[in-house]
């Protein structure tokens, strides 16, 4: 899986920060790439990437301020030009009102999709994904209008067979090995065995915590404590402008340092960055943070792999 950023910037476009789009590859794991808020010409972003629009199947934004949908209609409109036959829908989730939005841009712009939307809006804490591979949970934040943070948890994997020991019962490799490892017993010339113990240990998967848009409150530590991978908004990187995220109601990186204290995320990548910080201000910031999570400062068509 890897993260590609497309927008890391707060409010307004600038020269090097497009405003708020990233897009997660889960093509290995899930066979499909998920894209989360989609800011004003996040498509032409995409063009400067390796992203197929039509491998995007799930769009999550997190609220409805304009920095983070205005991208959607142009997004969806080009999709249908692109879009294969064989190709399905798509699922948008998101607060109440997503739907109008969408709907009423289409309708004024006279734009007619070659494909159907299917909308998921939120109004408090769920899991609004739960397959056999993942689960993504919503969760309230605390911005100026209603706004949500997303967690995504893949679900353990069942360990590796062990080919060895199978073949000394005289079970060479084959789709018989498929059977093997999906079921907790098979039977094999009159005998009855347990499927586990022939597998090592399962693998635990990762979690990653997405937080958009929001001011500092206590609930977040609970949110990312346990994430592997978190993608947090620190629109403001100087600790002086610590009373402006209050007032604004973003983050500080004072506020970051609070987050990481108690998490054990292996990577750490912050967004939403005010443009009014260069990159010596960028270096003092990573350079100053004492953690054992990996932190990065994002920049538009930066990828990460996990």
């Amino acid at each position: 899986m890897e993260v590609q950023f497309l927008g890391t910037g707060a409010g307004l476009p600038a020269k090097f920060r497009n405003t708020q789009s990233f897009v997660f590859d889960f093509m290995q794991e899930l066979k499909e790439c998920w894209m989360f808020d989609c800011g004003e010409a996040t498509q032409h972003q995409i063009l400067k990437t390796n992203i197929k629009p039509t491998k995007i199947k799930r769009i999550f934004i997190s609220h409805l301020h304009a920095d983070h949908v205005l991208g959607l209609i142009g997004f969806l409109s080009s999709r249908s030009f692109l879009l294969d036959k064989k190709e399905s829908e798509v699922i948008i989730y998101g607060p109440k009102g997503i739907k109008e939005f969408i709907e009423q841009n289409l309708k004024f712009t006279f734009c007619s999709l070659t494909y159907s939307i299917k909308y998921i809006e939120i109004s408090e804490e769920a899991c609004i994904i739960d397959s056999k591979t993942v689960e993504v949970y919503a969760y309230p934040l605390m911005h100026n209008i209603e706004c949500f943070g997303y967690k995504i948890v893949f679900k353990k994997q069942k360990g590796s067979l062990n080919a060895e020991k199978l073949m000394e019962l005289g079970i060479k490799p084959g789709p018989f090995y498929k059977k093997i490892k999906e079921e907790d017993q098979f039977e094999y010339n009159g005998n009855i065995y347990n499927s586990s113990d022939f597998l090592s240990e399962d693998k635990p998967g990762k979690e990653i915590a997405v937080i958009p848009d929001t001011k500092y409150f206590s609930e977040l530590d609970d949110i990312v404590k346990n994430s592997d991978i978190i993608i947090t908004e620190c629109t403001y990187l100087s600790a002086t402008d610590e009373s402006h995220a209050r007032k604004n109601y973003h983050l500080c990186i004072t506020d970051i340092h609070k987050m990481l204290s108690n998490s054990k995320a292996q990577k750490v990548f912050l967004t939403h960055i005010s443009a009014r910080y260069d990159k010596s201000t960028e270096d003092e910031v990573i350079e100053n943070i004492h953690s054992s999570s990996e932190v990065y400062i994002a920049h538009d068509f930066d990828k990460y792999k996990f």
